[in-house]
């Protein structure tokens, strides 16, 4: 899969903007290593309404998974509390930490984001 989204080094400066460039980074590992390869499960000999089910099915899951990150759904925890999901990009040079960009929840639109990715 050839990249649609910025190296590190080109990330923008701006905290909104590699925000942005962390998500969709993100983006890009989410579609190559859970959508594509759910996507490959499907036999070859499938039919296209198979496929499409299968394509529909997974994009329905993963899109899910966003909401959950972005608190579209209240998550009762127990006891009066609830939880709440959080996405941190990491970048790690040399085995250290080197930054970290916090994406979800809030930062910006993980759903959205996420038909954009397919895309690319």
């Amino acid at each position: 899969m050839k990249s649609a989204f910025l190296s590190y080094e080109q990330w923008r400066a701006d905290n909104a903007g590699r925000a942005e460039d962390a998500a969709n980074l993100f983006g890009q590992y989410l579609v190559e290593h859970c959508r594509n390869k759910a996507i490959a499960t499907a036999p070859a000999d499938s039919s296209e309404e198979t496929r499409a089910a299968v394509v529909r099915a997974v994009d329905e899951a993963l899109h899910n998974v966003t909401d959950l990150l972005e608190g579209f759904w209240p998550l009762p925890a127990g006891d009066g509390c609830m939880a709440e999901l959080a996405l941190n990009v990491n970048i790690v040079r040399d085995g250290r930490l080197f930054e970290t960009q916090p994406i979800s929840p809030g930062k910006l639109d993980l759903p959205i984001g996420y038909w954009s990715w397919i895309e690319a």
